[in-house]
């Protein structure tokens, strides 16, 4: 019997500790608080890179009180840089502390944007060479992806037919685009080649610069005030002009591939101290090329001329070594010496530059003599002062220019290279 009763008293002892401690549980959710945080709208957003993150916020209670705007909010998104943001919200009561995090990532889904440089269907003779025009591309989050894209070009000029040149590019999210031109290959006499209904190519022809904020001024027309020099460049910038090399100006003049609508070609004469001084940093600023036609005696140094073409934005070409003076006849000296000596002359040109194709004749002047002398000394291409645009077809040797004078306006500019 006292073993009956010991047991049954250890059972209610037990039952009574079960039941105290469901007691004092009860009592304390009933009697303490804590804090309950929610995100108003999903954990994550995505959002497109450049547009506007709109804060959603939380809500936070303790108890049943609303303590939503005692949340500190921290962290930032930046909607201008790809990537994954975290914004951490925070309630505080007492002693009692609460966070939830939401993710926001930037994303870029936008594909680049190409633009063929030229027209976008070529006529070219069958036999000639192709030229390749390119296009442009550019991305709203890497900016230029010019030099990133792949051209497929399958075009075989000695067969005629029809080539389709295709151009890929993609960007560093992965979004592509492509863009395509078609080639036509057509008989070589053909009244379609594309290079035979040409509108020209302006040849700028500058000489002399002065500053009038310095207190310079230009003696005669030749002389261009340097701020309206960097107007001029300015647009050419702005409006995405196509400087096209010598190499590409020869195959254009011979009728054997097309340049970009938009092409142009600056060039300088002879070489004068105010080209280095005022107009070469200006030609550096912008996204521009510039021929400078230098009379090579009147350079000291070779080396000089390389510390300025160094970024390859300025190319010297010649306008004779010596023979930018008057001859027996009152012309300029090279319609007067001897072949020997003009070759003379032309070589030691050709040395100094370093390869030099392209020539300027001296004030000028020159005649059929000059032009097989230049073609002995392997000069390809020559410049008159001729006004005109460089046209499909025109002799090599007597290539025309667009003279620019002191005064010039930025519109009859804007008129005389459109």
């Amino acid at each position: 019997m006292d073993e009956n009763m010991r047991k049954l008293n250890k059972k209610k002892v037990l039952l009574f500790v079960l039941i105290l401690i469901l007691f004092f549980f009860i009592i304390s959710r009933l009697f303490s608080k804590d804090i309950q945080i929610k995100l108003n709208g999903p954990s994550t957003i995505d959002i497109e890179f450049g547009s506007t993150y709109s804060e959603q916020y939380a809500t936070a209670t303790y108890g049943k009180k609303d303590i939503s705007d005692t949340i500190e909010v921290s962290g930032a998104v930046d909607t201008t840089k790809i990537g994954s943001y975290k914004i951490t919200y925070t309630a505080k009561q007492k002693k009692n502390t609460k966070s939830i995090t939401r993710t926001i990532n930037i994303k870029d889904t936008v594909s680049p944007t190409l633009t063929l440089t030229g027209d976008n269907e070529i006529n070219i003779a069958q036999g000639s060479t192709y030229q390749e025009l390119g296009c442009i591309a550019t991305d709203n989050y890497d900016g230029d992806l010019t030099t990133k894209i792949s051209i497929e070009n399958q075009v075989d000029t000695n067969t005629k037919g029809t080539y389709i040149v295709k151009y890929n590019v993609t960007d560093s999210s992965g979004n592509s685009a492509n863009i395509s031109r078609t080639i036509n290959v057509v008989s070589a006499n053909s009244s379609d080649v594309s290079t035979k209904k040409a509108t020209g190519l302006p040849v700028l022809m500058y000489h002399f610069f002065y500053d009038k904020d310095a207190g310079e001024s230009g003696k005669d027309s030749n002389y261009m005030e340097i701020h309206d020099f960097e107007d001029q460049l300015k647009y050419l910038s702005e409006n995405n002009y196509y400087f096209p090399t010598w190499d590409e100006v020869k195959n254009y003049v011979d009728g054997t591939s097309c340049l970009p609508e938009h092409s142009i070609v600056i060039t300088v004469d002879d070489g004068d101290e105010s080209f280095f001084r005022l107009a070469a940093p200006v030609i550096e600023k912008y996204d521009v090329k510039v021929t400078s036609f230098v009379v090579t005696s009147w350079i000291e140094n070779a080396n000089y001329l390389k510390e300025f073409s160094s970024s390859g934005k300025i190319i010297f070409q010649s306008h004779s070594n010596d023979m930018h003076q008057s001859g027996d006849n009152g012309k300029g000296k090279f319609l007067s010496i001897s072949e020997k000596d003009a070759l003379d002359d032309l070589n030691t040109s050709k040395s100094f530059i370093g390869n030099a194709t392209v020539f300027c004749y001296p004030f000028g002047h020159y005649n059929d003599k000059c032009v097989e002398i230049l073609k002995k000394a392997g000069f390809e291409l020559a410049f008159t002062t001729e006004y005109a645009r460089v046209r499909p077809g025109q002799n090599p040797y007597e290539l025309s220019r667009i003279r620019m004078s002191k005064g010039d306006s930025l519109q009859s500019f804007i008129q005389r290279v459109s």
